[in-house]
């Protein structure tokens, strides 16, 4: 695969929904995002499907993740219908979730009209829970020895050490099979020699290793885990090359910094986002994040040779997102250039578009009548 060569990415600046509106019906290959969690405590799952349901958009009045006001609810079944009305048939959605809230996630996809397909694990190195112990608390409260040592081991919650990221995929059209779809759309299909690296199977338990780790000889603490035989392993030394991934998250030299010394909370790995992209999607095919955040898929789908647009709502991560790109084109031994550019309030479409004629209007401008690959072998699932 070449990753050096140079792709067109386009920034939609503003609301996803209203962005996405903008683009051709069945134009997009893949959607690969990390969405809003809706980390908050106060949702009311009655109202959110009631709201879903009689197709208006829910939101919690109180803040998600670390304060952020973008967070206060799980995108719903409305964004998701635009997704599926860009993607082509058989299109893959592959979104990052919460282990609390990854339940609303599905449900709204579900409703926008796609299909889940799976849920891969993504594991990495345990962090910190985010609750403390209660013999601590007892100790620093009551300064009785006894009483925290009945309660020394509980917490409210759990050690964190992996999150779910929803599969989903767009129905193929009507009396398609598998290898109709795939011959005539190129997606629809999982990709598991570009996940392995080889020959091998991949599973839905993604282990990333750290940069420290080599098959083999393995020095994290994933090394312990008691389901390493059941997972499919990452090793960013040998998978990734040119130092751009050093540890499972993404430590400072891969976030990116705004003129102002702002960084994203959520980076995600490259690593990551590049297995991701190549699982689904083929070199010259176009992928879309409405969510962009600081850039991380689009810099990987760059490097894996991909058309990106990406959407996103916060002013203060747009220079987070071009100081991605400005360091794609300067690591790219290659005299193209990445053309960016820019929409604030008016999408720019990305070319080619993976059904030609298509516009906005399923039923509009049909274009030329287009060739159907069909098989007569037995089905395939």
């Amino acid at each position: 695969m070449t990753t050096a060569t140079a792709t067109d990415f386009t920034l939609l600046k503003g609301d996803a929904i209203a962005q996405l509106r903008t683009l051709d019906a069945e134009s997009v290959h893949a959607v690969v995002c990390d969405p809003p969690y809706g980390l908050t405590t106060n949702q009311d799952p009655t109202e959110m499907l009631h709201a879903w349901l009689a197709g208006e958009t829910y939101v919690c009045d109180e803040d998600g993740y670390d304060g952020a006001s973008w967070d206060n609810a799980v995108p719903g079944p409305e964004l998701w219908r635009e997704v599926e009305r860009v993607l082509v048939p058989g299109g893959f959605v592959l979104a990052f979730a919460a282990t609390r809230t990854v339940g609303y996630t599905q449900l709204a996809i579900q409703l926008a009209g796609l299909h889940l397909r799976d849920l891969i694990t993504w594991v990495y190195a345990p962090g910190r829970p985010a609750t403390r112990d209660l013999g601590r608390v007892a100790v620093e409260e009551t300064g009785d020895t006894s009483l925290a040592a009945q309660l020394a081991g509980q917490r409210a919650t759990l050690r964190p050490g992996y999150e779910p990221i929803v599969v989903a995929r767009k129905p193929f059209d009507e009396g398609t099979r598998t290898i109709e779809n795939v011959l005539n759309f190129g997606v629809g299909t999982i990709n598991h020699r570009a996940i392995t690296g080889g020959d091998g199977l991949a599973s839905n338990v993604w282990f990333v290793h750290d940069i420290v780790c080599v098959d083999g000889d393995c020095n994290c603490d994933l090394a312990d885990s008691d389901h390493r035989s059941h997972a499919t392993h990452l090793f960013p030394r040998t998978s990734l090359g040119g130092g751009l991934l050093t540890v499972k998250k993404p430590n400072k030299a891969e976030r990116p910094v705004g003129p102002d010394g702002l960084t994203h909370e959520t980076v995600k790995p490259l690593l990551l986002m590049r297995r991701l992209i190549e699982a689904v999607t083929h070199e010259g095919q176009t992928v879309l994040d409405p969510f962009l955040g600081s850039g991380s898929t689009a810099e990987a789908a760059l490097q894996c040779g991909r058309h990106v647009i990406g959407c996103e709502l916060v002013p203060s991560y747009w220079p987070l997102i071009e100081a991605r790109i400005a360091r794609f084109e300067n690591t790219e031994q290659t005299s193209s250039s990445v053309r960016r550019r820019s929409s604030g309030g008016q999408a720019t479409s990305v070319r080619p578009h993976a059904r030609s004629g298509r516009s906005n209007e399923r039923t509009a401008n049909p274009g030329e009548p287009r060739q159907r690959h069909i098989c007569k072998k037995e089905k395939i699932q």
